[in-house]
């Protein structure tokens, strides 16, 4: 019995490894947003975006969120979570889901925390 406990822990562990490693590789890039303020978390975004992404925050001001951008083809797609309204929401689909991922990732990188 311990030793099918020990291969099911075992294959979950792998299949969870598995799953991070591809949503890793997904990922455009990550923000943290803290009272309207915007930090580049992971990965890289263009300051084109990064500045409207800004504007959006700030009217009105998020008190918290994560904001997530993944490939989805040639577009990106947005994963949001936090205090974000519809409306915010709704604005940050528009901005990502109208520029190309190439021109997404044309950006500055994020701080990396040694």
């Amino acid at each position: 019995m311990a030793v099918v406990i020990a291969f099911a822990v075992a294959t979950f562990l792998g299949l969870f490894a598995l799953w991070r490693s591809a949503r890793a590789a997904i990922t455009i890039c990550v923000l943290q947003v803290v009272n309207g303020r915007v930090e580049l978390a992971q990965g890289t975004l263009s300051p084109r975006v990064l500045s409207d992404v800004m504007d959006i925050v700030k009217r009105p001001k998020v008190k918290s969120a994560t904001i997530r951008l993944v490939r989805a083809r040639d577009f990106a797609k947005l994963d949001a979570s936090g205090t974000l309204s519809e409306d915010q929401l709704q604005q940050l689909r528009n901005l990502v889901g109208n520029v190309p991922v190439a021109k997404l990732m044309g950006g500055r990188r994020a701080a990396s925390k040694a």
